[in-house]
């Protein structure tokens, strides 16, 4: 998934006479609120369900990471596509999981 780039700055005029936008400047502006209304979108769904914080005054406190719940067909499906370094919480062994730079799926197990 690639995230569209912010169209290309232009020298233009930016109202008319009566103080409303041109049509180039409304068609900039809409671009450039797509893309970035996009990235927010991104952001927002990657957050709201990997990252658990807390706000304590004005300080805005990290709880915990909680990595994708996946089954282990779901990631059998995923691995050979994703990169190494990825992390999943197996829902199926109830342990995290992380592919690893020899491209193979590993379990986190306690001793």
């Amino acid at each position: 998934m690639t995230i569209p780039s912010l169209p290309a700055f232009f020298d233009m005029p930016y109202t008319d006479k009566e103080g409303k936008l041109t049509p180039d400047s409304h068609l900039y502006n809409d671009q450039t609120f797509q893309v970035l209304n996009y990235i927010v979108t991104l952001l927002n769904d990657a957050f709201s369900s990997t990252i658990s914080s807390t706000v304590n005054g004005n300080t805005a406190v990290l709880d915990g990471i909680a990595p994708p719940p996946k089954t282990t067909a779901q990631i059998a499906a995923l691995q050979p596509n994703v990169s190494n370094g990825t992390m999943w919480f197996n829902t199926d062994l109830k342990k995290l999981q992380v592919k690893t730079d020899t491209g193979i799926i590993e379990t986190i197990t306690s001793t």
